[in-house]
């Protein structure tokens, strides 16, 4: 949650307008990326703790790191495992076919390895983005503003955001289509429809969540129950409680409220035997014939607060207790009716009093705000 801190704290910012605090009352999901299937299953150190995201293709996986580092491994002939040095301060990574995206706390994005169709050519002024996924050469990003942006190959109208698309709520880039989840709980496609995939069922609502492959979608229902459409394996009768959907090429993958995982489809790699004794899950993931599960067991947020707050000389400083290799960040807006907040170099904590610092507070106005991950 957010709350603005004492009014003896906010006295002591002198020209700095209000500090706002990022105070996590329980835990984020951080832990370890759990693989099955084939193609793409090794043991690389990046799966073990401190992973908060995973997204994986055809050919390669993307991690996110507590620390907003990605690692990737996996297939890497055009580049897509090639993480551009440097890059940091990352909240969610999605995995398309020979290419990668990462989306930046600052609301830009970030896109590395094969271009033939333009799909790692970001718009110039694309910001303010909230979510990001990559399909098979073409990428979608969502806005705060509930708008959706389109890039990469068109060749099937994947790109070609219908006119006056608003209020959505997610996005999927699926093969060579497109699906978007608005906030009223329906579902809109666009793109290829070779097997019915754009075909969304007739009276579909009380959406909360979209997946999709090549040639098939699911919904997930507010209800837990899932829908699919296009050539899709049949979902399991009395398929229930689910909080979480993935599509692979020719099987599916659920995410049931008990942290247990519900596989079905297509068996030919093992991708339809979700581990003995899987449990605590909080994300999955389907690519090809592979599968990834984060499993709870890494550490979790505790609550935190600021204090020591100096600004003297055009620079702010304050003060906070850390949590052992929890990253703590600040960000900057000046004016509250901006979009987006700028990030600051970040601390990762070791257990101690550390400080944070903004060496350019020239502005009177400045707003502040401190998260953790």
């Amino acid at each position: 949650m957010t709350k603005k801190l004492t009014r003896r704290f906010d006295s002591l910012l002198a020209g700095i307008a209000l500090l706002w605090l990022i105070n996590p009352t329980g835990a984020r999901a951080i832990g370890t990326a759990v693989p099955w299937g084939g193609g793409q299953v090794n043991s690389n150190p990046a799966l073990q703790g401190n992973v908060t995201a995973i997204s994986t293709a055809i050919d390669h996986t993307l991690v996110l790191r507590a620390d907003g580092t990605v690692a990737a491994w996996g297939n890497n002939l055009d580049g897509g495992c090639d993480v551009p040095s440097g890059l940091n301060t990352v909240t969610a990574v999605s995995a398309g076919n020979f290419f990668s995206i990462a989306l930046k706390a600052n609301g830009t994005v970030v896109a590395w390895g094969d271009d033939t169709f333009g799909q790692t050519e970001v718009p110039g002024s694309l910001s303010s983005v909230v979510s990001i996924s990559a399909g098979h050469a073409h990428c979608l990003a969502r806005k705060s503003n509930g708008t959706v942006v389109a890039w990469g190959s068109d060749g099937f109208g994947q790109t070609d955001v219908p006119a006056g698309l608003s209020g959505v709520a997610a996005i999927v880039a699926a093969g060579n289509y497109s699906l978007a989840l608005k906030s009223n709980g329906t579902v809109v496609a666009w793109g290829v429809n070779d097997a019915g995939q754009t075909n969304v069922p007739g009276g579909l609502n009380n959406v909360v969540a979209i997946a999709g492959n090549l040639g098939y979608c699911l919904a997930l229902k507010n209800d837990g129950t899932v829908v699919a459409w296009g050539a899709a394996p049949s979902v399991p009768g009395g398929l229930n409680g689910v909080i979480a959907i993935a599509a692979g090429e020719h099987h599916s993958l659920a995410l049931k409220s008990n942290g247990t995982v519900q596989e079905w489809g297509s068996n030919q790699s093992g991708e339809g035997v979700v581990p003995a004794g899987l449990s605590g899950v909080t994300a999955i993931a389907a690519g090809w014939n592979y599968r990834l599960a984060l499993a709870a067991g890494g550490p979790q947020i505790t609550p935190f607060s600021l204090g020591n707050p100096s600004w003297r000389n055009n620079r702010f400083t304050v003060s906070l207790q850390t949590q052992n290799g929890i990253v703590y960040i600040m960000e900057y807006k000046n004016a509250m009716s901006d979009s987006t907040w700028t990030a600051l170099p970040s601390v990762t904590g070791n257990g101690s009093v550390m400080s944070l610092t903004d060496s350019s507070a020239t502005n009177p106005n400045r707003f502040y705000r401190v998260r953790a991950q």
